[in-house]
């Protein structure tokens, strides 16, 4: 019992060494009301940090500069909407088109059909301003970017999922990928 007593105090002494040794680091009062008593029997102790880093303007300044506030915006709602996205290819409603575009393959009848053409259209909309910002950027023509880009989702896609594949006759279908 004296074993895990001293270990756990040894495991507290290495965390407030650790926080000494920050330059400005927070002062941590750890007095209480009442002495602990002594007991071999048991001890608990229960401890959680919280550690955030608030970055200061000036890096807000240099990271907003690396790229422009709509291509940001983009990015960040193409992140924020993902998961609605994975859901609809999940359940074999939408797919990924030979031009880096979803599309919409089984449209659900009523509100949830026409919640699936907004979402398909904002998503499609960010895409877009995305490709055009990598075009732009890389001195390519758009439509080698939406090629690049289809591309990419093609082989990012879960096996049953629909893509837009090419034929060998230099035509596209719609197939789900396969295993």
């Amino acid at each position: 019992m004296w074993f895990c007593m001293a270990l756990k105090t040894a495991s507290l002494s290495l965390a407030f060494i650790a926080l000494a040794g920050c330059a400005n680091g927070p002062t941590i009062n750890l007095d209480t009301k009442k002495p602990l008593k002594v007991d071999p029997v048991k001890v608990d102790l229960n401890m959680r940090v919280d550690v955030y880093q608030h970055p200061d303007a000036t890096v807000q300044k240099r990271v907003a500069g690396v790229q422009p506030a709509a291509t940001e915006d983009a990015q960040t709602r193409l992140r924020n909407r993902m998961g609605e996205v994975q859901v609809l290819k999940n359940n074999r409603i939408v797919g990924e088109s030979r031009a880096g575009l979803l599309e919409i393959r089984n449209k659900p009848p009523g509100e949830f059909g026409e919640y699936v053409q907004r979402l398909v259209d904002t998503e499609n909309k960010d895409r877009m301003a995305m490709m055009q910002d990598i075009a732009q950027k890389k001195n390519l023509p758009s439509e080698e970017v939406q090629r690049q880009q289809a591309e990419l989702a093609r082989n990012k896609a879960f096996s049953g999922e629909w893509i837009e594949v090419a034929q060998s006759d230099g035509t596209f279908a719609w197939k789900q990928k396969g295993m």
